[in-house]
């Protein structure tokens, strides 16, 4: 069976601005669930912090924990670094650069699964078929553009997601969302010493990526 991960990638950078600990592994993708490592939260939480980091601040500012943390939790536009990775065994289809978990409730819709942004470089893209839902690496191999017209390596296969099973896959990927919140705001109270910071924090995070809410059609 098919499914689709909320995931970050790690591994590439280091946020030296983070005041708590990050990930400094090798390179790969985490997956975002009740079980994520404090570090890999971190990581994401310095990116969020260094989203919504005050423009006046200077460049090699490092702010306090709770600081930080609360540009998360009072920020009136964030945008979660992460994306969902799509499975089935087999091949795997990962975001794209620059892609959002703001934007993962396009994959519950028909009408925005097309137009939803799953990153590029490469740039993921999803297809209705017959069948189901095909979720494609890269929509330039699509295209022939002239990138990869010079590439000898033949398209990666999609990954088909069934029209039977997508309502499944989808509520288990909100179930490890929600799971994900809830390790994320025990991570917050950890490293602020603050429940009522860590509650915040969360609670807007999950204003800005819509996580607890029912997903239409399930």
């Amino acid at each position: 069976m098919a499914n689709l991960r909320a995931v970050i990638e790690l591994g590439f950078r280091i946020d030296e601005l983070a005041p708590w600990p990050v990930d400094d592994g090798d390179y790969r993708w985490a997956t975002l669930d009740a079980s994520t490592a404090p570090e890999v939260i971190g990581t994401l939480m310095a990116a969020a912090a260094g989203w919504c980091r005050p423009e006046d601040a200077e460049d090699e500012y490092i702010p306090s924990i709770a600081e930080a943390l609360g540009w998360i939790a009072t920020s009136d536009y964030l945008v979660i670094t992460a994306g969902v990775q799509a499975s089935d065994g087999t091949t795997t289809i990962h975001p794209g650069c620059c892609c959002e978990l703001n934007d993962w409730r396009g994959w519950s819709d028909p009408d925005l699964r097309s137009e939803q942004w799953l990153g590029h470089s490469p740039q993921p893209w999803t297809e209705e078929t017959a069948a189901g839902l095909a979720v494609h690496q890269d929509k330039e191999a699509k295209t022939g553009s002239t990138a990869n017209a010079t590439n000898d390596e033949p398209p990666q296969a999609p990954v088909l997601i069934t029209t039977a099973e997508l309502p499944t896959v989808l509520a288990a990927l909100r179930a490890d969302l929600i799971g994900f919140l809830g390790a994320a705001e025990q991570w917050a109270t950890a490293v602020s010493g603050d429940p009522s910071l860590a509650a915040a924090v969360v609670a807007n995070i999950d204003h800005h990526v819509s996580i607890r809410g029912p997903l239409a059609g399930l």
